[in-house]
């Protein structure tokens, strides 16, 4: 007597379908892809002409020097951001008309997107922090402020909180697509190993 079950051994033994995706369909999927980094490009760098300018203005109508030097310091931070992402994440045009070669610019680009995802507290947040710091005690700790001091310490602790909080956020968003890129990448080396 088998120790198998026969569902067990139909199912081991069925033949497998392979999985593949034609020419059009890596083109269109590398289309759409670049043209998701584009549209989120175009977001960031808006949002980084708001954050300069906003910051900028500050650091030249705020009468208080550290939070002057805060604003000066997110603004260069935002600056340095965009140039990062554009650096290490822009969008690339789709080019080749053979499969192997649409196939292969694709997974370049998949993989370069997750590097740059997978490393944003590095370029993206961090740039950020000594700004944040900066301009959040200026405000805290402002002689202006009439609060006692340790009113102020609480005021710096709880908005650094908020802040890592929203630090903590986007990493976390970011993380969430690096594992989907990863899934992609994978899929990708599936179907082509296939």
């Amino acid at each position: 007597m088998t120790d198998r079950d026969p569902l067990q051994t139909l199912w081991t033994h069925q033949e497998q379908e392979t999985f593949t995706m034609s020419l059009a369909e890596i083109h269109g999927r590398a289309r759409r892809f670049q043209s998701g980094i584009r549209r989120r490009n175009i977001v960031e760098y808006a949002a980084a002409a708001l954050v300069i300018g906003i910051f900028g203005w500050m650091a030249v109508k705020v009468p208080l020097p550290a939070v002057r030097a805060g604003a000066v310091l997110i603004a260069l931070g935002a600056a340095y951001v965009v140039w990062k992402l554009h650096r290490l994440a822009g969008a690339s045009a789709v080019d080749g008309d053979r499969a192997e070669t649409l196939a292969d610019f694709h997974r370049r680009e998949l993989v370069r997107q997750r590097a740059a995802l997978a490393t944003v507290w590095r370029w993206y947040l961090a740039p950020f922090v000594p700004g944040v710091l900066v301009f959040v005690a200026g405000v805290c700790f402002a002689p202006e402020l009439p609060a006692p001091l340790a009113m102020k310490a609480v005021m710096f602790l709880m908005t650094g909180g908020i802040v890592a909080a929203m630090f903590g956020a986007i990493a976390f968003l970011n993380q969430l697509a690096v594992r989907h890129l990863d899934a992609e990448i994978e899929a990708l080396d599936r179907d082509r190993a296939g």
